[in-house]
């Protein structure tokens, strides 16, 4: 009898939880350049930290008006967009891009995810923009102009602009000045000189480095936004070793060395190497190299012997880009080496291949 009496209750709890008053998760609408984008792949994963081996956690398609809805219970989550798709002159491109106001919560009901754009990412993953949109500038050194340094673009500051960008864009004149078309979106610039002249590779001391003072920026579309100035200054060479000295990559006994080539067999520059404890090579890796030189080579100190299991890109974690550089040791089926304590290890060549 008791239980007769309450079930009205419990049914109507129930229903309540069936019917969309019920739901929770986040709905909201994808972009690509100011227009709502049909057919995007929106995927949801539970932690920034993601790699090759993560699946996002669930993934749904976005409708003609560009609109999503996504049914998650409460927690935190983490939003990216995709779309692969042909142009009407017969090209085909990839377009990606992240929710800036990662990582959402989803408490009560649907949330409103902000609306966020697609960007198209060409070869080497840069960003491609429309001729009348993005920034111009001059790069300055003691107030000179600096002719043939290169300015990168980055969007997000979380690696503190350090590191392969997403596009390496634009090299200064002879009168310092550059012009760089990127969509529109907000985006943080740093430009540098290698004594070298090369474009990409970690800098050293004598190098030239500088981060625009009035990061981050907005580009707004049709607007080539005028920035003025963007200084360098020299890269302090004492200081610079003893940061590397202290950090992931000091020196030890115990190393792995090697070649990051691409399928040609020539140099890859700017690609690190990573090493696993796990053979699925998932999460944050035990160690990493700094990145490859620009002739290849590579050095992974170690702590400790044992065995490893190797993966080589350019970024640390995150998913991959349209047109990244990625590998694995191939000198054993399981991408994996055995080192002693202590030993000294060449690892002949490691090949990365672009993946679209």
């Amino acid at each position: 009898m008791r239980i007769s009496l309450y079930l009205p209750i419990i049914l109507t709890l129930f229903l309540a939880a069936c019917t969309p008053s019920g739901e929770t998760g986040l709905e909201g609408v994808v972009l690509f350049a100011e227009r709502p984008l049909a057919g995007a792949e929106i995927e949801v994963y539970l932690r920034a930290e993601k790699d090759r081996g993560t699946q996002p956690f669930t993934s749904v398609s976005s409708d003609e008006q560009g609109r999503y809805r996504l049914n998650l219970p409460p927690g935190r989550y983490y939003l990216i967009g995709k779309k692969q798709e042909e142009t009407p002159d017969g090209r085909r491109r990839m377009l990606f891009g992240e929710c800036p106001a990662n990582p959402l919560e989803v408490a009560q009901g649907m949330s409103r995810a902000p609306n966020f754009s697609l960007r198209e990412m060409g070869r080497d993953g840069e960003l491609s923009g429309r001729a009348d949109t993005g920034v111009s500038g001059r790069l300055t050194l003691a107030g000179a102009p600096l002719p043939r340094g290169f300015v990168y673009v980055y969007t997000e500051n979380a690696a503190g602009l350090t590191g392969p960008s997403y596009g390496a864009a634009a090299q200064s004149g002879a009168d310092g000045t550059f012009i760089l078309n990127l969509p529109p979106g907000r985006y943080h610039l740093v430009a540098r000189q290698r004594a070298d002249g090369s474009r990409v590779g970690e800098v050293a001391g004598g190098d030239l480095n500088g981060a625009y003072p009035g990061n981050p920026v907005e580009v707004q579309a049709g607007v080539i936004l005028p920035l003025g100035d963007l200084p360098l200054t020299p890269v302090d060479g004492e200081r610079h070793a003893a940061r590397r000295a202290s950090g992931p990559f000091a020196a030890t006994e115990t190393l792995l060395r090697g070649r990051i080539v691409d399928a040609d067999q020539q140099p890859v520059t700017g690609i690190s190497v990573f090493a696993y404890l796990d053979s699925r090579m998932v999460g944050k890796p035990k160690y990493r190299s700094a990145p490859s030189a620009a002739d290849g080579a590579f050095v992974l100190y170690l702590d400790d012997g044992g065995t490893y299991y190797l993966g080589a890109r350019a970024a640390l974690g995150g998913p991959l880009e349209p047109g990244e550089r990625v590998g694995t040791y191939d000198g054993d089926p399981r991408h994996a080496v055995a080192v002693a304590r202590g030993e000294e290890r060449d690892l002949g060549a490691i090949v990365v291949r672009e993946v679209w």
